[in-house]
């Protein structure tokens, strides 16, 4: 399967916490700043999210579902925007981010680069509708159960998309994860435990996982102490 890398980039507490109360902290500021100076090394040429982290990034949050527009009359995926320089990719398979532009607002930097919407066939003609209103691509995955390999092909082959760093939520995460579509771990862990059971951990698996789960594993191929209690580890799959 040719297919851009993925490298999954994300921060958690020491249990695997990746968001809550630790993430208010005070303190928090040099792990967050190896976060982003360590993201530039992988040199990816975009970014993919979950819808929930999407929504909170571009949209904001407590900002209201999506509501109707003129529905689109064909399926087909919808193709614009390939020769971007970097790319958002939004992992909504229901069709929920109520975007307000064609382009991902409120990051600086990302102001050339494009959105791509990865959904499947239970997103409404109206979101499609809303999609193609903003010229916003999107590519359907197809099937009784949501499926990336595909769509992750096309990333490749029609955007020229090379190296994705995914950054969460855990339940895009452990999208990927399922489908085998990881191939490199980078975790900075932050020197906190949050033990509340309703906080997300960097891997979820949804109800909508119909085949068995298999581990994936990896190897540590890097280790580094962030000062002054952090720690960043990086794996590839075995």
């Amino acid at each position: 399967m040719n297919r851009p890398e993925v490298i999954c980039h994300m921060v958690s507490t020491i249990d695997g916490k990746i968001a809550g109360e630790s993430f208010g902290a005070e303190g928090l500021g040099p792990y967050l700043e190896f976060y982003g100076k360590k993201k530039q090394t992988f040199k990816a040429n975009a970014t993919a999210y979950g819808a929930s982290t999407t929504k909170e990034i571009f949209v904001g949050k407590g900002k209201e579902n999506f509501k109707g527009t003129t529905p689109v009359t064909d399926e087909s995926d919808f193709i614009c925007g390939e020769d971007a320089p970097y790319f958002v990719i939004a992992i909504d398979p229901l069709g929920e981010i109520p975007w307000k532009s064609g382009k991902p607002e409120g990051r600086q930097g990302l102001e050339e680069a494009r959105i791509i919407v990865i959904t499947s066939t239970k997103a409404s003609k109206e979101y499609l509708g809303l999609l193609r209103e903003k010229e916003i691509a999107y590519l359907i995955s197809r099937g009784s159960e949501f499926r990336l390999s595909e769509p992750l092909e096309k990333l490749e082959s029609i955007f020229g998309i090379e190296r994705i760093s995914l950054q969460g939520g855990g339940l895009v995460n452990g999208t990927f994860a399922n489908e085998k579509l990881i191939d490199k771990l980078s975790l900075v862990v932050i020197p906190f435990v949050d033990s509340s059971s309703s906080v997300p951990t960097t891997f979820e698996t949804g109800s909508f996982f119909k085949h068995p789960i298999s581990p994936l594993e990896f190897k540590l191929k890097e280790m580094q102490k962030i000062e002054p209690d952090g720690l960043w580890l990086f794996y590839e799959r075995k």
